[in-house]
């Protein structure tokens, strides 16, 4: 057992259980910032998988979908036309993978930050990222939709 990491778990489910009592609009002002803390890693990430710098939407997708299959996630990101769709059958943030959060229902908010983030600076413009189902909801799959 590991005294810190459960404390940490138990009051992040305790915080996660505070923010969820809020309403729709305060929950999104609250968490889809702290996902956005995470955009730069995770496109920093990209282009080392990469090995180039990131300049378009395709750049991000490739990149992101080699971190995810190196990685043994399955799902990918896949651009329909003037639309990205991301179908994920696990959840891919390194806090839960890791096992020092727990998944909670109002994490998608925060995946909804990241996303947002990091699809707008590749796209050179302000995106929404539109979330269909969710994990964290009791849905099988995680999926997500760009409108670029």
């Amino acid at each position: 057992m590991n005294m810190p990491i459960d404390k940490n778990k138990r009051w992040i489910t305790g915080l996660h259980e505070s923010i969820n009592q809020l309403g729709k609009d305060l929950q999104a002002a609250i968490m889809k910032p702290v996902g956005k803390q995470c955009a730069s890693d995770l496109f920093s990430l990209c282009e080392s998988y990469l090995r180039n710098k990131i300049d378009t939407t395709e750049d991000l997708i490739n990149g992101w979908n080699t971190l995810r299959e190196k990685r043994n996630l399955k799902g990918k990101w896949e651009l329909e036309g003037d639309k990205i769709r991301g179908t994920f059958y696990e959840c891919g943030c390194p806090l839960i993978r890791s096992g020092m959060i727990d998944l909670h229902p109002i994490q998608y908010y925060c995946s909804q930050g990241m996303m947002e983030m990091i699809f707008s600076k590749a796209a050179k413009k302000t995106v929404k990222v539109e979330i269909k189902r969710s994990i964290g909801w009791g849905d099988d799959v995680c999926e997500f939709l760009i409108k670029l």
